[in-house]
Formats: C-alpha cells, sequence, structure tokens
C-alpha cells in the first residue's frame, strides 16, 4: 500500500466540474522524498521509506544522521515506510520527490491522523451518554453524570474498558473512504473531501483505499 506523508493545512471549498460547492481539506505533500528502501533479500520484506518536513543537521541525534548519511538521502523531520510490491519498489530510487500525483482526481483515499486532544471530559461528551432526564425522586445535580458502575457482590468489581470519564482525544485514528476532489500537482497540495483527523497543521498519512484493493481481489479471484 503506496502512500504519501502530508501536512493538514485547513479547509477550504471549491466548485467541483457539476457545479457543486464542496467542502475540502487541504493536505500539503509538496516536500515527500525516498529516504530509504526495503528489500526482501536483506529484509524479508518490500518497502519504501518517505520523509517529510526539512530539518536542520544539529537537530537529529548521532543515529538519525547516520541513517541519512548512510543511504545519501536528504534530511527530513517526519518519516513513515509504507509497503510495495517488489516491482513498485523498483520505480522509487532514494531522494527522489514522490509528488501529489500518486492520487488522481475522484480516487478513495483512507488518511490516518491523531485527533485533537480534548482533555479531561465527561461521559456525554466522551461516550455521547444521553445523560439523565428527570428530576424527580430526590434527583440532585444529576443530569450529565454516568449513573451505576457496580456489578454488586459478584463478581465485586468494575470491568475494565468500562464507559467512563477521562482524557478524550489524541489517539490514532484512520478515515476511510475520504474522496480526493482535486490534486495540485504545482503546489504539492491534495484536497480530500471527508472528515481529516487532527489539529491544522498536523502530520496525516494518506494512502489509497484498503476497502477498494481487497474489493478488486475478491473481484480477480471469483474471476480465476
Amino acid at each position: 500500500m503506496k502512500g504519501l506523508i502530508g501536512k493538514k493545512i485547513g479547509m477550504t471549498q471549491v466548485f467541483t466540474d457539476e457545479g457543486n460547492l464542496v467542502p475540502v481539506t487541504v493536505i500539503d505533500v509538496s516536500t515527500c522524498q525516498v529516504v530509504g528502501k526495503r528489500t526482501p533479500e536483506k529484509d524479508q520484506y518490500s518497502a519504501v521509506t518517505l520523509g517529510f518536513g526539512e530539518i536542520r543537521e544539529k537537530i537529529l541525534n548521532k543515529c538519525e544522521r547516520g541513517f541519512f548519511k548512510k543511504n545519501n538521502a536528504p534530511y527530513r523531520r517526519h518519516l513513515k515506510e509504507f509497503r510495495v510490491t517488489v516491482e513498485e519498489a523498483t520505480s522509487f530510487n532514494v531522494g527522489d520527490a514522490v509528488k501529489a500525483d500518486l492520487f488522481s482526481k475522484g480516487q478513495l483515499v483512507d488518511v490516518t491522523g491523531v485527533t485533537k486532544g480534548r482533555g479531561f471530559s465527561g461521559v456525554m461528551r466522551r461516550w455521547s451518554f444521553k445523560g439523565s432526564q428527570t428530576k424527580t425522586h430526590g434527583t440532585h445535580e444529576y443530569q450529565r453524570h454516568p449513573g451505576a458502575i457496580g456489578q454488586r457482590k459478584t463478581p465485586g468489581r468494575t470491568y475494565p474498558n468500562k464507559k467512563m470519564p477521562g482524557h478524550y482525544g489524541v489517539e490514532q485514528v484512520t478515515t476511510q473512504n475520504l474522496t480526493v476532489v482535486d490534486v495540485d500537482l504545482e503546489k504539492g497540495l491534495v484536497l480530500v473531501k471527508g472528515a481529516v483527523p487532527g489539529h491544522n497543521n498536523a502530520i496525516v498519512y494518506v494512502r489509497p483505499s484498503i476497502k477498494v484493493a481487497m474489493r478488486e481481489q475478491h473481484k480477480a479471484a471469483r474471476r480465476a
């Protein structure tokens, strides 16, 4: 599954060819470069390591500088491996720029990112609880509480993963089957329609839709 590393710039709106105005998220992929490769002979699998975002050498530690110098690759701030086939790996060389035209207009993609942090939140915000709807029978200030959490004497404890108040957000999330509305090759931008996780300037990973790929594999298997 080849893909790109990008930065979520923000949102805007564009007109489609049919004249419809749609909201889109702008993802900057202008500085993606190949900084390493994995081969079946050496690593038992085939992959391409991409780097994104420029960084000064003095900021890197010794191990990181050694990795880039060993591969004769430019310094990059963010790294990510993408699995590819052996045939696809031969088309990539260290130092090559991977541009936005890796995706096409109308293609479905999966976008992975870290969601916004919302701090310590209650159950109504964190888990969409309905809350108590009554103020009768002596109930006071209980409209936003979670309710009882115990199981009496048996088992005498609260089960793990109980939906309770706690830290909300800052989780890696993948949103699937988002539509690529447009690709700006000159500026290195991909315009995506749908919910892209993360705040503005967050790092995201854009891949072709895994569900579409699996669907094509199943069709090929049935034809065979």
